[in-house]
């Protein structure tokens, strides 16, 4: 993954999420569709850097967050604006749902 995205785990990634809008993609390094999503969660870091906070989190490393945030489908992708969800996407998708969350929430 790019620099602009920030790899956590579970002990770590709550004070990262609590202000402004952050991106929590979800993902397992085996999984071919976490792989391929990749690329888009890199180029939408390196596009909205300056609005949006991405951070990544391995499933297997930290299998409690993803319990509590209900991620049964990898990769899977929580957003949060000032702490609190906002949306969640499952599987992988075209780069415009992600982006068109985004924008809604950068405008709320």
């Amino acid at each position: 993954m790019c620099e602009d995205v920030i790899l956590v785990d579970s002990f770590d990634f709550e004070d990262r999420i609590n202000d402004g809008i952050v991106m929590l993609f979800f993902y397992e390094n085996e999984n071919v569709q976490s792989r391929g999503l990749e690329d888009i969660i890199d180029e939408i870091a390196s596009g909205y850097s300056d609005c949006i906070r991405v951070l990544a989190l391995d499933v297997e490393q930290s299998p409690d967050v993803a319990i509590h945030y209900a991620v049964d489908t990898v990769p899977s992708v929580v957003f949060f604006k000032d702490g609190m969800i906002s949306e969640k996407v499952e599987g992988a998708n075209p780069p415009h749902v992600y982006t068109d969350i985004i924008d809604a929430l950068a405008f709320m």
